[in-house]
């Protein structure tokens, strides 16, 4: 996959179902966030968004094939408020998506019309009423339509602690279920591609609701084949990564790297290391978990384990990248390591 971030330029990788970005370089992780939002826009560069990306637009390909934002729909979560909006009554919300479908529910629909005839009926006691003041006057209530339904009657609330509660006054941790069940509805009522974009989630969302939000889109993704998930973070989100995560993780260092399959992953680290690597696969994924985001990086490392700073050297070595110094004060070093660490 390919997608523009300026007009001739691309960051290139290939596509899974699920893809971490993390790393170092925010400039080109704040390019690919502004053209996957633009490129949701569905609409016309003006003039001055043609000097950034080209007369073509913003230019998004899949093997050969460039892609079509009408064939896309792309939600954003990246704060409090875009994770409540999909689940409150708002413009182009996944609630909005839910709830106008029950147009279609005949229970529904059923005691509308029973409200209309009541309504009949009300409209013929007030004319009874204004009879006598007026020949000429009359009254006439307006139908009462699904649409008006929704607009001007609808107020969604939250249960929790006995209470009910404004959505507004609840945390995004609190909407993560009904979110994942909102996003399955619509795709069940309106099968189409959705890239659902992670922004820098653990800024407004707890560790165990940002794996649950995971889990939750891998099974939909499994369900319907319709999901793609693009989390882009500064540093690495501490989930229970297992090694075939390893292939889907893309490093924004001085140049994008995608991480290759586990085992071929492996055997460059092996073939790098200054002496032999002991850790199992687990422990060897969750360490480059724990660095993944200092590849790369220019600040003086601290505070990781010997291990971990072995592991990140060694990387940036494969990389082709330049190690920061690191601070050195492990008695579990042997001096093979320690003279590694120095060089």
């Amino acid at each position: 996959m390919k997608i523009e971030i300026e007009n001739n330029t691309f960051i290139e990788f290939d596509e899974m179902s699920r893809l971490f970005f993390y790393g170092q370089n925010q400039k080109v992780a704040q390019e690919l966030v502004r053209s996957l939002k633009r490129f949701a826009n569905k609409k016309a560069l003006n003039d001055l968004e043609e000097l950034v990306y080209g007369e073509n637009g913003i230019e998004i390909y899949r093997e050969k094939e460039r892609l079509n934002e009408k064939n896309i729909d792309l939600h954003f979560l990246q704060d409090n408020a875009s994770l409540y909006q999909e689940v409150s009554f708002d413009r182009k919300s996944l609630m909005t998506d839910f709830l106008s479908a029950l147009t279609e529910n005949v229970a529904i629909t059923t005691e509308l019309e029973e409200i209309k005839n009541h309504l009949l009926k009300i409209e013929l006691l007030f004319n009874e009423q204004l009879r006598q003041i007026s020949n000429n006057i009359s009254s006439n209530l307006t139908d009462l339509s699904f649409d008006d339904l929704l607009k001007n009657h609808l107020f969604l609330s939250y249960a929790a602690d006995n209470h009910d509660f404004p959505l507004e006054m609840m945390d995004a941790n609190e909407f993560v279920d009904e979110y994942l069940t909102l996003l399955g509805k619509k795709l069940e009522h309106q099968p189409k591609e959705t890239w659902i974009i992670l922004i820098n989630p653990a800024s407004f969302l707890m560790t165990e609701k940002i794996q649950n939000l995971l889990e939750g889109l891998s099974v939909l993704t499994e369900k319907t084949g319709l999901i793609h998930t693009f989390v882009i973070s500064q540093q690495a989100l501490e989930l229970a990564y297992s090694p075939n995560d390893v292939p889907s993780t893309i490093v924004l260092a001085e140049d994008v790297y995608q991480m290759p399959d586990f085992d071929t992953f492996r055997k460059s680290i092996e073939n790098h290391y200054p002496i032999s690597l002991k850790m199992s696969d687990e422990a060897l994924c969750q360490n480059f978990y724990e660095i993944v985001s200092s590849i790369g990086g220019k600040a003086k490392i601290a505070g990781k384990s010997y291990q971990n700073m072995i592991l990140l050297k060694v990387i940036n070595e494969i990389l082709g990248l330049e190690s920061a110094s690191f601070s050195i004060n492990f008695d579990e070093l042997s001096e093979l390591e320690r003279t590694y660490l120095s060089s």
